[in-house]
């Protein structure tokens, strides 16, 4: 048996959120992490002619189903940052009409426009992509296959002729010079600086339209503003963030502990500027293959287990400061998709011609569910090593279905808690109510008194003291 510190502002033990009374752990989302960065994962694309063409027949989907968003949204609305829907195929789409309308978008990309060679020269480069030279290939894909869209949905009646066109759509030359001299910088092995030099296209893009605004007069980025950036400039990198965050892994939570309680960056960060309290629990001492284990009650499921409500075991791991991000092969890890679906969506053409990586799969599933698992302990525990006085303790929760939305919430039995500690600024008041609940909370007598500790600075450490009531 051994001690982790949750630290919480009073705020959430006994304001509002009671979680003290309802013995509640309140988990977070990555979404609403403090560090941006939380789960980077160093994904990479390589992949045959097929794959290819299915990540660019995905683009269209997508690309088409965020014009319809715009189209039908009006100027009283707000439109949702994220109009992505990275699990869509074209067998969702809800109508013979939209989907004749799809292929039509991907006839005019791949035929008219003679996009038609790109998967092949993306599938011969000598070094897979990473993102951000990913996003710098779409960047420049992009004005095309915008107006393939905007002309399959203008000549359909879906919007007016007022919306602005693509002035500068290019042609598949310019993909094709890029792939070129990406291929030459592989073999040279300078992919390295140029996925650096790429990183700042993206930003910049942004920033050129934002100045432009600025410089025309614009009083407010209205929605059409808002719009206007999504399609034309924004949609390469948000389709890239999506598809990463949402194909390779199932949605996650974690629950958050430090295996010491004397950091005062801590107090200051998690605890409300040391006016809040620090409780000690108690869990299961190292496995085989985690830092400790630990007991709660809530819903959920673990590496391919049904989804359940009731007592979890689950495992606690200290978090990875040192080791580089994880790197994922991003067709090979389609996790979030069922099987069906991945061989029919991104596996395999209209036209029948199947994916090599397909059979690399299914040759042996449990092998991939494994490696697929193994992956994603790693990107779940990781942070960068500029975090490492937290020397967190963390519990991760996938969220199989879906459904948890951003609060998510496990309790705990009071037979865990092994004491609370108070923060150099806590108030008397709060001292009080905190100790009259836990009282309350172990009134059935069945659970061993919980400890009280204060942490005090007496010149040369900051440390904790155990304060004998009795």
């Amino acid at each position: 048996m051994t001690i982790v510190y949750r630290f919480r502002p009073m705020e959430y033990l006994i304001g509002d959120y009671r979680e003290l009374e309802k013995q509640e752990l309140a988990l977070s989302s990555p979404r609403y992490f403090n560090d941006p960065l939380e789960g980077y994962q160093d994904v990479f694309w390589e992949g045959d002619e097929v794959l290819w063409e299915n990540l660019l027949r995905h683009y269209l989907l997508n690309l088409h189903r965020s014009a319809i968003i715009c189209a039908l949204s009006d100027d009283q609305e707000t439109l949702d940052e994220y109009a992505i829907d990275p699990k869509l195929t074209r067998e969702d789409l809800d109508t013979d009409e939209h989907r004749q309308q799809f292929d039509s978008i991907c006839q005019s990309f791949f035929e008219d426009r003679g996009f038609g060679r790109v998967p092949s020269s993306l599938a011969t480069l000598p070094k897979p992509l990473k993102r951000n030279n990913l996003q710098h290939v779409l960047s420049v894909i992009h004005p095309s296959a915008l107006a393939s869209v905007l002309e399959i949905m203008r000549t359909s009646g879906m919007i007016p002729e007022k919306w602005p066109k693509v002035t500068n759509s290019g042609d598949s030359e310019a993909v094709e010079d890029l792939l070129d001299a990406l291929s030459a910088a592989m073999a040279d092995e300078d992919e390295e600086l140029l996925e650096s030099i790429a990183s700042i296209f993206g930003p910049l893009k942004s920033h050129i339209y934002l100045q432009q605004a600025v410089q025309t007069g614009v009083e407010q980025l209205e929605l059409h503003n808002k719009k206007y950036h999504l399609l034309h400039e924004s949609f390469p990198d948000r389709y890239i963030r999506e598809i990463t965050n949402s194909l390779i892994h199932t949605n996650w939570h974690t629950l958050c502990f430090a295996e010491e309680c004397a950091s005062p960056p801590m107090w200051a960060t998690y605890a409300d500027e040391h006016r809040g309290a620090a409780l000690m629990f108690r869990v299961d001492c190292q496995t085989d293959e985690s830092w400790g284990e630990m007991n709660v009650t809530g819903r959920t499921g673990w590496k391919g287990s049904e989804p359940k409500f009731g007592e979890i075991t689950a495992p606690l791991y200290a978090v990875d400061y040192e080791s580089p991000p994880p790197e994922v092969d991003f067709f090979r890890f389609l996790g979030t998709l069922p099987l069906p679906k991945i061989e029919s969506a991104w596996h395999s053409t209209p036209d029948g011609r199947t994916s090599q990586k397909l059979d690399d799969i299914v040759d042996d599933l449990d092998a991939w569910r494994e490696n697929h698992w193994d992956h994603f302990n790693s990107m779940s525990t990781r942070k960068l090593n500029q975090w490492e006085h937290e020397q967190e303790i963390r519990m991760v929760l996938p969220d199989l279905l879906g459904s948890e939305g951003s609060h998510r919430k496990v309790t705990y039995d009071m037979s865990q808690l092994e004491g609370v500690i108070f923060g150099l600024r806590t108030s008397l008041e709060d001292r009080f109510e905190v100790m009259q609940t836990i009282s309350e909370n172990n009134e059935d007598g069945d659970s061993s008194p919980v400890e009280f500790y204060e942490m005090v600075y007496d010149g040369t450490e900051f440390r904790k003291v155990k304060l004998d009531i009795f």
